[in-house]
């Protein structure tokens, strides 16, 4: 990957979110479609392409100064033309609009079982408004970080409604002595899955 060691010291490291490891090992096992809500630089969604057997692979990333350095990243692993990849610049949400896009929008051409990674930095809740379609199908899987307290438990109350069975997990402890710049310290992992 073209790595920043000024900002990406984990991901040169091997620390990036490593306590969602074990979420992405169980979660992404046999998905037949992935998709990555805040695909940034492209650390999941290469992870998707190079990891899974996924058929269809789905990023949505609004933030213009990423485009040019995750079309970077999948052009230096082979993928810069990779047919199972669909890649939108609009916001996901709970509407439908000139710059927002509900996550239900694809939910005709994805199959399950479905593995969704959310990063949004704060709209995780109205993504999940525009998502009752998918949420409605089995076989679907979810990794969120949730910004706040509050969020977590918005989150967790819609999946739960919506009939998914949740876990939250802490941020890791070593980020104190290798510190990951955010907009806010109180994030974690939502995990959550539905029987299929």
């Amino acid at each position: 990957m073209q790595l920043s060691l000024r900002f990406q010291t984990q991901v040169y490291l091997g620390l990036f979110e490593r306590e969602t490891y074990p979420w992405l090992n169980r979660l992404s096992k046999g998905i037949a479609t992935a998709i990555d809500i805040g695909a940034a630089q492209g650390e999941y969604t290469l992870y998707f392409l190079t990891k899974t057997k996924a058929a269809k692979m789905i990023a949505f990333d609004p933030d213009m100064d990423c485009v040019p350095v995750l079309r970077k990243n999948l052009e230096l692993n082979g993928l810069g033309q990779s047919e199972r990849l669909e890649f939108f610049t609009k916001l996901v949400g709970a509407s439908d609009s000139e710059r927002e896009v509900r996550l239900d929008s694809v939910a005709k051409s994805i199959r399950t079982p479905c593995f969704i990674k959310m990063d949004v930095d704060g709209a995780e809740e109205m993504i999940l408004k525009g998502a009752q379609i998918i949420n409605s199908l089995p076989g679907v899987r979810w990794l969120i970080e949730t910004h706040s307290n509050e969020l977590k438990s918005a989150c967790e109350r819609i999946l739960k409604a919506a009939g998914f069975q949740t876990k939250i997990g802490p941020t890791a402890r070593w980020r104190v002595l290798v510190p990951e710049y955010r907009p806010s310290l109180n994030h974690g992992w939502l995990a959550a899955w539905k029987s299929e």
